[in-house]
């Protein structure tokens, strides 16, 4: 066991040591401590993989790519690719091989439970040609946690049997070397990185989204006070048919191209049963001021209003074509 798992066992069983569970408890767990990541580059593109033969047939609605979506566009990092693939050995391993080497932040999500067709760690290490070795930190927490909670705790035997320990220990089953990251208190649950750039997270979205927002402070991300490398985005909405301000848009369009500005519009339905438009100008903030111009310019060749984000979120033309 490493210095850090040493740590971190330490220090969990000096916070829970007298801690009984009841309604309004929590049972926590301590963090990874955090490294100084101001020499680490930041990443520039992202890719997201999400796993899962339920997602493909329509059983479960994936939200999870979307909650990454707008991490990713928060913090200035741009996210170049979204894959849904099936449970299946070699289209994992294809899949992340690829995403690993072009991209530099690759998040995957799904498969890591302790059932058969749960093929993410042992795929993810075939991939890259290692082996896999039982995490005892990990293990050792996920124990915990089950003893701690009622709900839990009331299906445990004493001696569940051979295969259903084996079952377990698969979710603490890693390719190893790996870099394991316990970024959430309130969970047992560990992000597992891989190739240096590959971190695998569960399926389950509000453990997904715990996950990835608590991991920020272990990624040299941007944070909205830096400024120039953000995202900036900005809307035009009109009535105007959108066959009518195609020809405005791509004139517009092709002045900024060059400097990293793209330009988009996308029909919506409003609730007085009206078609609106709603033009996008998307860019880097250090794009900000010329983005202000094409504003005014488009507003005013489509007889439009120049509206923020959270008048897109929030207004009578949210439902979409």
């Amino acid at each position: 066991m490493s210095q850090s798992e040493t740590f971190q066992k330490e220090k969990n069983e000096e916070v829970n040591k007298d801690k009984k569970i009841g309604d309004g408890d929590k049972y926590t767990f301590p963090i990874t401590p955090i490294e100084d990541f101001k020499d680490k580059p930041y990443p520039k593109t992202a890719a997201c993989l999400i796993i899962g033969d339920e997602i493909l047939n329509g059983k479960t609605v994936d939200t999870n790519s979307s909650t990454f979506a707008k991490y990713c566009f928060e913090h200035g990092i741009d996210l170049k690719r979204i894959e849904v693939i099936p449970d299946e050995e070699d289209t994992i391993i294809q899949s992340v091989k690829y995403l690993s080497n072009n991209f530099d932040f690759v998040i995957t999500s799904g498969g890591i439970g302790p059932t058969h067709d749960d093929i993410t760690y042992p795929s993810i290490a075939k991939a890259f040609n290692l082996p896999l070795k039982q995490h005892q930190l990990t293990y050792d927490r996920m124990n915990d946690f089950a003893k701690n909670i009622p709900a839990i705790s009331k299906y445990m035997k004493p001696d569940p049997g051979h295969e259903a320990i084996e079952a377990s220990k698969r979710m603490s089953l890693f390719p190893d070397p790996s870099t394991v990251i316990y970024p959430d208190e309130k969970l047992w649950v560990p992000i597992v990185i891989v190739n240096k750039n590959v971190h695998i997270l569960p399926g389950i979205p509000r453990l997904f989204k715990s996950l990835l927002f608590n991991f920020s402070k272990y990624l040299r991300i941007r944070q909205n006070g830096d400024k120039g490398e953000n995202f900036y985005r900005k809307f035009v909405k009109t009535f105007q048919p959108e066959s009518y301000i195609a020809p405005i848009l791509t004139e517009v369009q092709g002045k900024v191209k060059d400097i990293g500005i793209k330009v988009g519009s996308y029909p919506k339905y409003t609730t007085d049963k009206r078609w609106v438009i709603i033009v996008s100008f998307l860019t880097r903030e250090n794009n900000k001021d010329k983005v202000e111009e094409l504003c005014k310019e488009v507003a005013e060749k489509t007889d439009g209003t120049i509206i923020d984000t959270d008048d897109v979120i929030t207004g009578d033309y949210e439902n979409k074509l």
